[in-house]
Parts: structure tokens; sequence; C-alpha cells
């Protein structure tokens, strides 16, 4: 049994919010996407508050990968740590461009672990369909230091990208597990520096030649010199990682040392313990909300 959390949000227009629900409807079946169990409205709390929209998501106890990289007492996580979230992103990316849409924010806090480390992306906001003639997406979307060098527009130009602007991302990414923070963190704005600065590089030396020649290929300034997400995880930084249960079960330990989790225990002392976790994370919990919690936890839908 798995348990899942609940995300609120604040109802934003209806076309947007249908083309994320469906999106995670389309990718959810995947592993490395969290699973979409259900979404239903809930009426304002005040006359003055907005109308919200009630997402059902799987459980990422582990937190996100941001919190990972801001819990490790400012240091790097390990080269193969990276190297598996990079995979596993991979995968996860890898199937949704095979399906002809582009994600358009991945970063660290849409990247989730789960309490055993497994990787799971989240946040299809952004996301979109591309064109069925063309291939390419035209609209301006996603975070600023994560973005593109083709993805951010320019006046008098109009967009057009495709799937290779989430692999440039994920380099982005992959720089921020190894130095804690993306490039050009502290800069503001910084559309003009990605567009016209060399590729970012990681800054110390101590990484090995695999890694820095993955970087490369992701963070090529032509995208169609850039690897796809098919033709990355044949990348030796990738392929010759160690055995996915050795990298897990480190990370695993990481993640019970940096959360101050209980030793491990049965699935029911497990889901009772996740519960009283969600149940602390609402300062107001209503029955409503205390009804979704539960049925969040055994699995069901809700609509």
């Amino acid at each position: 049994m798995q348990a899942k959390g609940i995300s609120i949000t604040p109802l934003q227009d209806e076309e947007s919010v249908c083309r994320e629900l469906k999106f995670l409807q389309q990718f959810s079946g995947h592993k490395n996407v969290a699973s979409f169990f259900g979404a239903y409205y809930r009426a304002p709390l005040t006359e003055c508050s907005s109308e919200l929209l009630e997402i059902v998501l799987e459980y990422c106890g582990g937190g996100s990968l941001h919190n990972l990289i801001s819990k490790t007492n400012g240091q790097s996580l390990k080269e193969t740590w990276i190297g598996y979230v990079c995979k596993e992103v991979l995968k996860g990316l890898h199937h949704i461009h095979k399906n002809r849409a582009v994600h358009r924010d991945i970063k660290s806090l849409n990247i989730m672990l789960t309490e055993t480390a497994k990787v799971k992306i989240i946040d299809f906001g952004n996301s979109w369909n591309l064109d069925p003639q063309t291939g390419l997406c035209h609209e301006a979307d996603g975070t600023a230091h994560w973005m593109a060098p083709e993805a951010i527009r320019q006046k008098g130009q109009r967009l057009a990208y495709d799937t290779k602007c989430d692999i440039w991302s994920l380099g982005i990414t992959a720089i921020e597990m190894a130095e804690g923070k993306p490039p050009y963190a502290d800069q503001y704005p910084v559309e003009h520096l990605i567009r016209e600065a060399q590729p970012p590089k990681l800054q110390s030396n101590r990484w090995s030649q695999h890694f820095v020649s993955f970087l490369e290929w992701c963070l090529k300034k032509d995208p169609s010199a850039r690897g796809s997400a098919e033709e990355l995880l044949q990348h030796p930084f990738i392929s010759q990682l160690p055995p996915k249960k050795i990298v897990r079960a480190e990370l695993e330990e990481h993640l019970l040392t940096l959360h101050n989790w209980p030793a491990k225990k049965g699935l029911k002392g497990v889901a009772l313990w996740t519960l009283r976790q969600l149940r602390c994370a609402c300062t107001q919990t209503s029955a409503e909300q205390e009804a979704a919690l539960q049925m969040a936890l055994e699995g069901f839908s809700c609509y």
C-alpha cells in the first residue's frame, strides 16, 4: 500500500486546469511520473477566497530533489546519485517525448523522491503538446534559470522548439545537484545570459569525464546537436552506473537521516505514520479534508 498526498492549488482558468489534468492522466502510468488518482473541487473557505482544485497524487515522502539538495549541508550530491536521478528523469522524459509532448518545467522542485528513493516527475502545468505537423512548440513558458535558450522569447521572434528544451533543463538540474544551485542563480534577469553566453559548465574539476561529457551533450546551444532522452540513456555516465539497488539503498539511507524517520517498520506502521504527517501539514483539517486524506491513504480515487 502506498500513501498518497493531497496538493491544494488555487483554481486557474478552466483550459489550463483541464490541460494539466489531461497530462497527469496520460503520463502518470509511467513509473517515473507521480501517479494521479483523481481531482475534485472544494468550495471557498471564505467569501473572499478562491475556489480550490484538490488533486490526489502519489505521496512522495522523500520530498523534492530541491529539498534533498538544500538539506545536504551545502555539499554536492554524490556523482552516482546525480547519475541515478538523471537516468530516472530521462526515462520519464523519453515516455513524455515519445507521446509528442514537452514538460517545459524540469527542475529540482518538480522532481520528487519516494521514501525508497524512487524518482518521480511532477507538475504538468506548463506542459504542451507538440504541433502534429511540425513537431514544434511555440508557447513561451517555464522557469527562467532552467529554460533552454531556444525557449526564451526575443522581441520580434516567433518561438519554435522541440523536446530538446527538457534536456537542457535536465542538464541545468544536474549542475544544481553538483553545485547546490543552478548557474547564474544570483543574477536577474538571466534570460540574456542564457541566450548569449557559452553553455554553463561545472566549476570544479573533481568530476568524472563521463559526467562532464554528459553535461556537454545536454547543454549544446544548438538543439539539433543536443542529445535526446533516448540517446542520453545510452551515454556512459548513465549506462555505466552501479546497479540501481545499490544507489537507491544509499539514497534511501541518506533520506532516512535527513528526515529523521523512524526505523523501518511494517506497512501498517508506515501508513499510520504517513497519515499523521499529512494531518500535521494541514493547519485546518476539515471533515472533508480528513476523509480525502484517508481515501488517499487507502489508494482510492477522489472525484
